[in-house]
This record gives structure tokens, sequence and C-alpha cells, in this order.
């Protein structure tokens, strides 16, 4: 009897692994943690406005009322941004039996799903604002390009440290507010990790938000700043390393229409969907962060 080896063997059956797995990141910091509004218009506006300064406040009896210093409210835009992710499987793909899912429709929406978060994420970055025309794409202002004109520093080559960075926090802090959150890239997110000053001087080195992540960072003009290592705050063919600082009180996700997936008109002999939302970003003060870019 001949031998029978299992490489020459075709009747057995694949050993195919009932699980697929996707290793693409997932950056929604931004769409996860900033709280949300209702847009009712494709132009989005509000209003912003300033105290008097302030000084010494002493009348005479029975003075004239003064209204110096007196100012009106500025408003502020921005527009929304259609986002969409268009997904389409043939109807003999649904049919078949599958690995990793019962049904290939399905697995594409919940993947849609995900793409069109990312996308949203990416454009609440790093957009900037184009008020749209018939042959163009309306797109909203992202969070780095609300500081192009506010709070701006580059410095092209210079290393980040925690003088710097506690110099930027104050800049918020001379205007009026305090920063609580930081977005950066994993390089410079190291190298806040590495700063002691803040830990000994306010929070137990016990504390775990000491360990390798700093998570929070305390400083005289911002306490308890969350720390984010975000990939879309510097990107492959930025120059050099960007770092965001923001109250994130002062921001929220406006949406004219909520993501939802709708199945679209069948053509042919396949099934096809998208994701789609439209939203914008509402920045209440321009001066409620900073942007320092092209740090090394």
């Amino acid at each position: 009897m001949a031998s029978t080896f299992t490489y020459e063997d075709n009747a057995r059956r694949e050993d195919l692994l009932d699980v697929i797995t996707n290793l693409d990141f997932k950056e929604n910091q931004l769409m996860s943690g900033l709280k949300t509004s209702v847009a009712k218009d494709i132009l989005h506006q509000w209003l912003t406005d300033t105290l008097k300064t302030v000084g010494f406040n002493n009348y005479v009896e029975a003075a004239e009322a003064s209204y110096a210093d007196r100012t009106d409210p500025a408003r502020l835009l921005n527009y929304t941004q259609i986002v969409r992710v268009g997904f389409d499987v043939s109807d003999t793909e649904r049919a078949v039996n599958q690995a990793g899912f019962n049904d290939r429709y399905a697995y594409e929406t919940q993947k849609a799903l995900k793409e069109w978060k990312q996308d949203a994420e990416f454009s609440l970055v790093r957009a900037t604002i184009v008020c749209g025309a018939d042959a163009t794409a309306r797109q909203m202002r992202g969070i780095k390009d609300w500081f192009v004109a506010h709070n701006i520093t580059s410095t092209s080559g210079v290393t980040i440290t925690e003088t710097l960075l506690n110099d930027r926090l104050q800049d918020v802090w001379d205007d009026g507010t305090e920063v609580n959150a930081i977005y950066t890239d994993m390089y410079l997110k190291r190298k806040i990790s590495a700063f002691t000053a803040g830990a000994t001087k306010n929070v137990e080195t016990t504390d775990r938000r000491l360990v390798n992540a700093v998570d929070v960072y305390e400083a005289d003009a911002a306490r308890m700043v969350k720390l984010f290592a975000h990939r879309y705050v510097t990107i492959s063919g930025d120059v050099n390393h960007d770092l965001l600082g923001i109250n994130e009180d002062m921001f929220r996700i406006a949406y004219l229409r909520k993501p939802f997936v709708r199945e679209l008109a069948k053509v042919g002999d396949s099934t096809r969907g998208e994701v789609v939302g439209e939203l914008t970003l509402e920045c209440l003060h321009q001066d409620a962060g900073f942007l320092q870019t092209k740090m090394s």
C-alpha cells in the first residue's frame, strides 16, 4: 500500500480561523471627549464677548452712570462638512459561506461606521475652512486651524522643555482660561513624560498618572491637564512636531446630521450602502488654547 502524506491530501477540510483581525489604529479622542451641540444650518454661527477692563470702580454720590468700555458680541462661524463612507457587496458574496462573519453586508456596515468616525476625527483636527460651491465640497475649520491667528507659536527646531510648555499654558491663563487637555504625537508625549517638576511639586510620585505615560500633567497655570498621544496632530509631511493645548469645555462638535447608515438604490446584482453624517466644530472662544509648531 502506498503511503499517503498530508501535503498531498485534497480531501482535508481547510483550517480557517473564524476571526478577522483588523490592526488599523482607531483614533477618536476628540469625537469621544468633546461635548456635542446641534447645528441648524450649513453655516453654523455663535457669539463671543469680553468683559470690560478691570480697574478701580468708585463713584461719588448722585453721579451719572458711565458707559465706557462696553463691547458688542462678536460672531464666530464654521461650515458643516458632509462625511460619507460607501460600501458595495455583491449578492453572491452575501450568499456564500463566509469565514469571520455571517453577512458580509453587516460586516462592511460596522467597518464603515468605524471609518466614518476616523475620517471625522481627522477633519476635526486638521481641516481648513472651505465655504463650498456647486463643485467644491464644504469643509469645517478644524481645531488646529482655529489657532492660526490666536496663540500660535512657530519656532522651527526648538526642543520641547518644561519651561516652554509652562509658558504656553500661561499664555492661555493670561487670556482668562486654562488648558485642560494637550494633544500631541507620541514623540512629544514621551518627552513630556520625562518632566518631573510638575510631579514633585503638585502630585505624589506614586500616582499612577506619573507612570511612563503621563496621563495628567499639573502646572502652575493649568491644573490637571489631560495628555493624549494623537496620530493626527502631526502626520507624515509635517515639519517637525506640533503641540496642541485646549480648554475642552470651549469646544463642541455640532451635528447637522448625526451619522447614520442607509441602503442605496440597487444597481445590478449587489447591495450598496453608506454611512453619512454632517458636522462641524464649535470654538466658543479663540483664545481657549494654543498651538506650538515645528518642534524637534
